[in-house]
């Protein structure tokens, strides 16, 4: 412990008398405030546009209500008032939302959150390639991705990790202090891991730092429990443990400071960037991920070939897919604009759509899937996996939500049926009492979060036994 203490002190004085690793830290930490700033930016605009959308939606509302008290002596009343709980109209003024809000750690991990739509109209037409499921982006922002905290993180600071930690032990033999240390000590290893141990709690300190601030910046009206909170120290620990290891390995090899910076850049650039695209590309060469341009081509041409159907062939597969209608069969069905018409023509292009989603669904998955069963050879994007899992703000929490409005919209597809299809109103009680999205939470996350965590500690392990047995051969 003395020798601990003495170590610390002394690497805390040549921290504060070298001005190049203080303007580093100092420019890490704007980028950090930067990348909080953006991320904060971002999840403010969901959530005003979500603000905005529940106020319409709660106007709209409290107008259905007003039709059933309307002025009935003036002909706009008596229209108002003929109106009053039509489900036709219901649809069209006040459909109901499914929203997915950005949680509290959203803006320290943007995730896929920038190209996913996060909240759905509700009605029975389900109708995907309206908003937001079919918004225009930007290609070259879809590209380059977002500045967040994340990618500080996951891809600059193990350049400050390696900038910090490179020359551990090439400075000492540089200077010839390597041979007085080891006279002294009688084990220099012990002295360069204490010297490890001080860079490692400099910059988890650095990363805890900003991470609270992101916390603290977390905008009114997300949530952000202590369970998040302690996961994702958790997880930024261990990874900032896996890098911190690899460095130990490159120094205990006692190279020079010029081959360990190169081979720690080359590790750096293998892991960050190389893997990834490899990884990648035999995922998109095995199990191609589906464009979703595609899926909305083949809703289009789903939507024509439905439409011109004839109406009894429609009307026969209505009634077949939904035999606790048939008592409602009557000769004016056959009606070109008559309610069953539409209830069958949007009931068919459901079913229709849903199989091309699932298919979409299916090719998306098998996707992902591959890439997570080899994650463990890739720890960067095992990392980059792990935050985005820990935000909330990943491809499976977008595919939890939409599973959730999907059932929602059935449920909401059933009821306007059974008023369109008897030719009945709803009543003001019925109005006020209609159902309310709510999104659950996905309990499995955090048990499969720390579970995902185990192959970076294996590497961890793997690394470190590693670095003790060259330790031991010097």
């Amino acid at each position: 412990m003395p020798l601990l203490k003495l170590i610390f002190s002394f690497e805390w004085r040549q921290f504060l008398r070298q001005p190049a690793q203080l303007l580093i830290l100092i420019f890490f930490l704007l980028m950090g405030f930067y990348s909080l700033s953006t991320g904060h930016h971002f999840v403010g605009q969901q959530l005003s546009g979500l603000d905005t959308l529940v106020q319409n939606q709660k106007s709209h509302f409290q107008e259905l209500l007003g039709r059933f008290d309307a002025d009935t002596s003036t002909s706009k009343g008596k229209t108002l008032a003929a109106q009053a709980g039509l489900p036709q109209v219901i649809e069209y003024r006040a459909s109901p939302i499914a929203t997915n809000p950005p949680k509290g750690l959203a803006l320290m991990a943007i995730g896929q959150r920038d190209i996913l739509p996060y909240f759905d109209i509700i009605n029975s037409k389900r109708d995907i390639l309206t908003p937001p499921n079919a918004e225009i982006a930007n290609p070259e922002k879809l590209a380059s991705g977002n500045f967040d905290f994340s990618f500080v993180l996951i891809y600059l600071f193990p350049l400050l990790i390696i900038t910090l930690c490179y020359d551990l032990h090439a400075k000492e033999k540089e200077q010839q202090t390597d041979r007085l240390l080891n006279v002294q000590s009688g084990d220099l290893n012990r002295i360069l891991f204490h010297k490890l141990l001080f860079r490692l709690l400099m910059v988890c300190m650095l990363g805890w730092s900003l991470s609270t601030i992101g916390f603290l910046l977390h905008p009114r009206g997300t949530l952000l429990s202590g369970a998040d909170v302690l996961l994702w120290f958790f997880v930024l620990t261990t990874y900032l443990l896996f890098w911190f290891s690899i460095c130990w390995l490159v120094v205990v090899l006692r190279k020079s400071s010029r081959i360990n910076s190169l081979t720690l850049l080359g590790i750096w650039l293998l892991l960050t960037l190389i893997l990834p695209a490899v990884m990648n590309k035999l995922a998109a060469l095995k199990y191609p991920m589906p464009l979703r341009t595609e899926l909305v081509s083949h809703q289009r041409e789903t939507m024509l070939d439905t439409w011109e159907m004839p109406i009894k062939e429609l009307l026969v597969h209505f009634y077949r897919n939904n035999p606790q209608y048939l008592p409602l069969k009557q000769s004016s069905d056959t009606a070109q604009y008559g309610n069953k018409r539409f209830v069958a023509y949007y009931d068919l292009l459901g079913r229709r759509m849903n199989e091309n989603v699932k298919k979409y669904h299916a090719g998306a998955r098998a996707h992902n899937s591959w890439l997570s069963k080899t994650a463990w050879l890739n720890p960067v994007a095992q990392m980059q996996s792990l935050i985005n899992a820990t935000a909330q703000t990943d491809l499976r929490d977008y595919l939890f939500y939409q599973q959730q409005a999907g059932d929602f919209q059935n449920r909401w597809v059933k009821l306007m049926n059974s008023y369109l299809l008897a030719n009945k109103k709803l009543s003001r009680k019925e109005v006020m009492n209609l159902p309310v999205f709510q999104l659950a939470e996905d309990e499995t996350r955090i048990s499969r979060i720390l579970t995902n965590t185990i192959p970076l500690w294996l590497a961890i392990a793997l690394v470190l036994w590693m670095a003790r047995k060259k330790s031991i051969l010097k």
